[in-house]
């Protein structure tokens, strides 16, 4: 009886962020943009050098859109709710705090990144080119870690437009800003890399790919992403489980 009611709750919430067309159209274009690992393959020396541009979140299609889409949900969707103050209509569900929320964030950022991994490995199987499964492990740690970190924005400012705006403007300073850091870090000596690498590991990658030279320090920058990943999804659950409506 419990799991039937918990069923139909996560139902609910499930088809009010995947209405239909969504997934049918989101599924064939994740799938299919990841063309651009063939676009930017090359047989070579550059390689692995291709293989890495093709995971870059901008350049690569499929990675946008499922941060895009996970965006959607927190900000415009549980984040919507919470500022008009419709999700006292959940709230009053029968099932604890905890549990709407693990269903809420489980719609919200891990079923769009299970669509990509899952549209991801299969390309590469079918295509067989060598993809490094560090690449997915990366992306992987980032997406978490940028969309935890929206959450707890959205959840701390219960508003959709302050909620973007601070959203992207983090998302920006870290991917841009944190880029050109890693650049200088690298430039200067690597003094301060095993820090920065958490900003942005792509720039560790493409200069691993061309010089050939290994950097411990990218394994320090995933970690410290996991960490903060963590952080902020506990303190977006607090957060949660203490709301006031």
């Amino acid at each position: 009886m419990m799991r039937s009611r918990n069923y139909q709750i996560f139902s609910i919430i499930f088809k009010e962020r995947f209405r239909e067309p969504t997934l049918e159209i989101v599924i064939p274009i994740m799938l299919s943009s990841n063309v651009f690992i063939n676009a930017f393959y090359e047989r070579g020396n550059f390689t692995i050098y291709g293989i890495m541009l093709a995971f870059i979140p901008l350049i690569s299609v499929s990675e946008t859109i499922v941060f895009s889409l996970a965006l959607r949900n927190i900000i415009f969707v549980t984040g919507d709710h919470i500022y008009r103050g419709s999700i006292i209509s959940f709230l009053t569900f029968p099932i604890k705090r905890i549990s709407l929320f693990l269903m809420m964030y489980f719609s919200d950022v891990i079923i769009p990144y299970i669509l990509w991994l899952t549209t991801t490995e299969a390309f590469i199987l079918f295509s067989g080119i060598p993809v490094p499964q560090f690449l997915v492990l990366i992306y992987t740690v980032g997406y978490f870690f940028v969309e935890d970190i929206i959450l707890s924005v959205a959840l701390t400012f219960r508003s959709a437009g302050i909620s973007t705006l601070l959203s992207s403007f983090i998302v920006g300073t870290l991917f841009i800003f944190g880029g050109m850091l890693n650049y200088y870090e690298i430039i200067q000596g690597y003094h301060g890399l095993c820090i920065t690498s958490a900003l942005n590991p792509y720039v560790l990658l493409l200069y691993e790919a061309v010089s050939q030279k290994s950097l411990p320090c990218l394994f320090g920058g995933i970690i410290i992403e996991l960490v903060i990943a963590l952080l902020t999804f506990v303190f977006s659950l607090n957060k949660f489980k203490r709301m006031e409506i």
